[in-house]
């Protein structure tokens, strides 16, 4: 009880002693944090700040709740967990770098705004079924094929090792992608709701790839490697058997047919985004 007392007389006393500048050290910090945001959300390290402000909430009970062990951990984590940060993603780091020296100070609110998410729903029922039958027909004459489902989880570090398109999604255009004397063939399509984002890209290897079967080939074992590091959902249709195959959360489910392959697209990208929209916008008004 009494630490909790003392935190409360630690608040009222900063609220007692806070300046102008106290205000002006606060829009400045917050203003920055926002553009780093806004430069990162399109990529994996999106998770690391959420891990990160977790850490922050476990380090603050841990302090209140006086629980030693924990406490000493979270300290060791915040010592050397910059340097591991700085490590692993000196990419997106750079990238913000880059973007700060190019910004201008007016800021992209609006774009922040705007989302993604809210796609007419037939519209991406649409690229499901035209995505589905080209994957049917390269089924058929043994085409290898990997289409990647952006969800929640942004791939712009992916897209980044291929060719950018952003083009509108077609039949046609998936079959010409993935035709064995496109330039473009070797290597996975990124799809974002209703676009084509890019072609060509490489994909990480699966982290414990000695425990996949060696009946899967190149391209599963790529689509098991992106699905473990984000929520998309991996699409792949073998060369050697024609075999159409989906992956999602390090997992694979093979041998689909186009009305099974349609039926999870649709589960995964429209019906369970609609319904946690719904949940959303019931709880709010509640």
């Amino acid at each position: 009880m009494d630490q909790i007392s003392n935190f409360f007389n630690m608040i009222w006393g900063i609220i007692l002693s806070f300046r102008l500048n106290d205000l002006i050290d606060i829009i400045l910090i917050s203003y920055i944090m926002y553009k780093a945001v806004l430069i990162v959300r399109e990529t994996r390290a999106t998770q690391l700040f959420r891990g990160f402000i977790l850490l922050i909430v476990v380090a603050f009970l841990a302090k209140i709740l006086n629980l030693k062990t924990l406490d000493f951990i979270v300290n060791r984590l915040f010592l050397w967990g910059p340097l591991i940060i700085v490590v692993l993603f000196q990419a997106e780091f750079r990238r913000i770098l880059e973007h700060a020296g190019r910004a201008k100070m007016g800021g992209r609110l609006q774009n922040f705004l705007l989302s993604d998410k809210n796609k007419d729903k037939l519209e991406k029922e649409s690229v499901i079924y035209k995505i589905s039958k080209a994957c049917e027909d390269m089924s058929q004459k043994k085409t290898g094929a990997i289409i990647i489902f952006e969800r929640k989880t942004k791939l712009a570090d992916i897209i980044a090792t291929g060719v950018v398109l952003n083009a509108d999604v077609s039949e046609e255009l998936v079959k010409n992608l993935f035709f064995k004397n496109s330039p473009l063939h070797d290597g996975a399509v990124i799809v974002r709701d209703t676009k084509i984002i890019a072609a060509s890209c490489f994909l990480p290897k699966p982290s414990k790839e000695e425990y996949i079967s060696r009946v899967l080939g190149a391209r599963h074992r790529a689509a098991i490697g992106i699905s473990e590091i984000s929520d998309a959902l991996v699409v792949v249709v073998s060369e050697e058997t024609g075999f159409i195959s989906i992956a999602e959360n390090g997992t694979i489910k093979r041998h689909l047919n186009r009305t099974e392959l349609v039926s999870y697209l649709q589960d995964g990208l429209i019906f369970e985004l609609y319904e946690k929209e719904t949940k959303k916008n019931k709880s709010k008004r509640k």
